[in-house]
């Protein structure tokens, strides 16, 4: 997993401060999902109307918040702040499998990943 370096404060002192999971503008969203796969997160998810997700692997589609979130990553674009997405790695209530979607949030957001983010578990 990469982290974002923060430099050290204006005295100079040369510590920086490594923050796990917090966004890097040099990480592409595509690096992000591939690492979730890696860690299991095999199925892909997709945001359906009403806060709902479908799963890519039994096909159901279920509430987003009776998904099991195991892991999440905020991105914001380098050249492009307005380009704000969540990627996140949630087991399928119905199946049992892993899987991972990326969602958009802000100016750019879909009804459909809005719908979704206010609906997952915090």
């Amino acid at each position: 997993m990469h982290a974002r370096r923060f430099a050290a404060p204006a005295q100079g002192n040369g510590w920086g401060v490594e923050i796990p999971g917090a966004p890097s503008d040099n990480t592409s969203a595509v690096a992000v999902v591939a690492s979730f796969q890696e860690e299991g997160y095999d199925a892909e998810l997709w945001a359906r109307p009403g806060g709902q997700l479908l799963c890519g692997a039994c096909r159901a589609t279920s509430p987003a918040a009776a998904f099991a979130i195991g892991r999440q990553r905020r991105l914001e674009g380098a050249s492009d702040p307005d380009d704000m997405q969540l990627v996140v790695g949630a087991t399928c209530p119905s199946c049992g499998t892993r899987g991972v979607i990326s969602l958009h949030y802000g100016p750019n957001a879909s009804e459909e990943d809005a719908d979704v983010l206010v609906a997952l578990p915090r």
